[in-house]
């Protein structure tokens, strides 16, 4: 237990390990269980076909990319899950959101959410927080590119990556 207070929030919050620990629940209590449980056309066939896709998104973005891309990526897309969660329940009266303001002293203030919400907002939450701490990530290499180098070898798992590397080093250089 000691250990993990000893590590760094950025270790934690490793945008690879996030993407997992969110796409399984997610897959299982958004996708799949409601589409077995579920009639073809119906509003809640058409919410986990929403969910299915999201499980797409984020076992792509697992697979295809790495390092920065990979937290941008993350950021972006859990981002815009997440406040589109907030909007949806803020929006639905079933889900027992509730904001109200007393605008007279001594201006007492409301707030009140269903508390089954709480694990996909808090999970979501945290992978967008993920990908945004590591937004500016400093990719690691063995050997770094530069004009000596006549030849790259590039395989295609490795050849976005190196492209971004190399943008970088222009970069570098005209700045």
């Amino acid at each position: 237990m000691i250990r993990i207070f000893d590590r760094n929030i950025k270790e934690l919050l490793d945008p690879k390990w996030w993407l997992v620990i969110v796409a399984i629940p997610h897959t299982i209590f958004s996708a799949i269980v409601p589409l077995v449980q579920s009639e073809v056309g119906s509003d809640y066939f058409t919410n986990a076909t929403f969910g299915l896709l999201n499980s797409v998104v984020l076992v792509s973005i697992f697979l295809f990319t790495t390092g920065r891309s990979q937290a941008r990526m993350v950021a972006v897309t859990a981002s815009a899950v997440f406040l589109w969660l907030l909007a949806m329940i803020a929006i639905d009266p079933a889900n027992g959101f509730d904001f109200s303001a007393e605008l007279a002293p001594p201006f007492l203030y409301k707030f009140s959410i269903n508390l089954e919400l709480a694990p996909p907002l808090i999970l979501w939450a945290l992978l967008a927080l993920s990908g945004l701490l590591h937004w500016n990530r400093i990719e690691d290499q063995d050997e770094p590119l530069s004009p000596s180098h006549p030849s790259v070898d590039v395989d295609s798992d490795s050849q976005s990556d190196q492209l971004h590397d190399l943008l970088d080093l222009v970069k570098e250089k005209q700045g």
